[in-house]
């Protein structure tokens, strides 16, 4: 996956090339995490498996809240997994922000694993996005994380 791509106009410059502090996009950090009561051994290999339906249910739980998700390629590390992604709204691209992520899947041992994602945005609209972030914006996207997870989750750990 390539990193997040930049608003095209340049007016926001200084002319040192620095971001004006009135143009200036705030980075916010998103984490959230569900547990599964199922072996990490009996989970991982549907997470890395690239035919698995926890990728179109990611991508319905990503379209209902108006983005489309980009799923990177999974990794295994020891005894995690880990699958980079990036959410793309699909509408009103200037409003809203971009979300790019990591899924990882932890193996918490005696049969049970943590299913989780952590990821930063880039609050559009300078300090009008920062303060309406910090009033509600930022409860929404944490919201969106955990329907996000919680759906991936009924997937890959049926109750």
């Amino acid at each position: 996956m390539s990193s997040p791509a930049r608003d095209d106009d340049s007016d926001h410059l200084a002319a040192d090339g620095a971001e004006s502090p009135s143009r200036r996009r705030h980075a916010v950090f998103i984490t959230d995490f569900v547990h599964l009561g199922r072996p990490f051994e009996a989970v991982a290999p549907m997470l890395l498996d690239a035919g698995h339906d926890w990728r179109s249910v990611a991508a319905r739980s990503a379209a209902h809240q108006r983005f489309e998700v980009l799923i990177g390629d999974p990794r295994q590390t020891g005894m995690a997994v880990i699958v980079p992604i990036r959410w793309e709204p699909v509408a009103f691209e200037r409003l809203l922000p971009m979300l790019d992520a990591d899924i990882e899947l932890l193996d918490l041992g005696d049969g049970h694993c943590r299913l989780s994602m952590s990821g930063r945005y880039q609050v559009p609209l300078a300090q009008l996005g920062a303060t309406l972030d910090r009033l509600a914006m930022h409860r929404l996207a944490e919201a969106s994380v955990r329907r996000f997870l919680s759906e991936i989750s009924e997937t890959l750990a049926p109750a």
